[in-house]
C-alpha cells in the first residue's frame, strides 16, 4: 500500500468483463474529490474539503455531494445519467463521516451486491486507463448472497486501514492520497454478507419491469454520517430530473 497520487477504482468481475462504474479520486490543495469516470455521470461530484481559509471552503473541514458542472446535466440525461426526480431530495448533500477514533473518520463506502453481476444485469463501461492514474484497482465482484464494499478513510494522523496487516496480505487496501494540509485518504476493498451492514437504500426497483430499469448509483446518508455510493438497478423515471433541487438539505440523491 503504496502512496498514490490519483486512483480509478471499481468492482467488477474481469473474466466476465462485466464492471460497476468507475470512480476517479484525485487531490487537489486541501480537498480531495471523486467523481465518476462515466461521462454522463460526471455532473455529480463529491468534494473532500480539509481547512482552507479561501472563502468558498467555509473556513472549515466539510464534505458535500453536489453538482460538478450545471450546464452538462441535461447533456448527462440524453445520455442515460441523470439525477433522481423523487420530491424531497436537494442538493448539496452534506455528511460529516463516521468517526474511527479522534484522528480518522470513515467517509464514504462504494457498495455493490451480487444481484449486480448476474446474467441479465447490464454492465457500466469497462473502465479505462487514464495518463498520470498512479493506480487502476477493480475490486472482486460478490458472489451469492455477498456485497463488495470499497470503504474510503479520511486522517489527520498516521494513515488508516482497518486490519491494516490483512488488508495487506491480501492487496486489499489502497492510498494514501495525501492532500497539501497533511490529511491522508486511504481504501480497502471487502467481501462481506449481504447482512453485515445492509445499505441504506434498500429495493430501488419496487413494482417496475425490468425491462424498464437502468445500473445507476444511489447515494444516501446513513444516521452515523457516512456517505454510501451504492450501484443499483433502478426505474428510468428516477433520472426525469433535468435538474436537482436546490436550497434545502436531503439525505438521499439516486442517478
Amino acid at each position: 500500500m503504496d502512496g498514490q497520487e490519483s486512483i480509478i477504482v471499481c468492482i467488477g468481475k474481469r473474466s466476465k468483463k462485466m464492471f460497476g462504474y468507475a470512480s476517479f479520486i484525485e487531490w487537489h490543495r486541501t480537498s480531495f474529490y471523486i467523481k465518476s469516470q462515466y461521462l454522463p455521470l460526471q455532473t455529480m461530484k463529491v468534494s473532500i474539503h480539509g481547512t482552507d481559509p479561501r472563502p468558498q471552503h467555509l473556513g472549515k473541514q466539510h464534505f458535500r455531494l453536489d453538482v460538478e458542472r450545471d450546464h452538462l446535466v441535461q447533456a448527462a440525461l440524453d445520455a442515460g445519467g441523470g439525477w433522481g426526480a423523487d420530491p424531497g431530495q436537494y442538493l448539496p448533500l452534506d455528511f460529516v463521516g463516521r468517526e474511527i477514533d479522534e484522528h480518522t473518520l470513515h467517509i464514504v463506502r462504494f457498495s455493490a451486491d451480487w444481484t449486480m453481476f448476474v446474467k441479465g444485469v447490464p454492465s457500466a463501461p469497462i473502465p479505462q486507463l487514464q495518463p498520470g492514474v498512479t493506480l487502476h484497482a477493480v475490486g472482486p465482484a460478490p458472489p451469492p448472497g455477498q456485497v463488495t464494499h470499497v470503504d474510503l478513510y479520511l486522517s489527520t494522523g498516521e494513515p488508516y486501514w482497518p486490519d491494516e496487516q490483512l488488508a495487506r496480505a491480501r492487496n486489499a487496501g489502497f492510498g494514501p492520497i495525501v492532500n497539501s494540509a497533511g490529511m491522508k485518504l486511504t481504501a480497502v476493498v471487502a467481501k462481506r454478507s449481504t447482512q453485515f451492514e445492509q445499505d441504506p437504500l434498500g429495493d430501488l426497483v419496487g413494482d417496475a419491469p425490468f425491462e424498464d430499469c437502468v445500473r445507476g448509483i444511489a447515494a444516501k446518508v446513513d444516521d452515523t454520517g457516512l456517505l454510501w455510493m451504492c450501484e443499483k438497478m433502478m426505474p428510468r423515471t428516477r433520472l426525469g430530473s433535468a435538474r436537482p433541487v436546490r436550497g434545502r438539505r436531503d439525505k438521499s440523491h439516486q442517478g
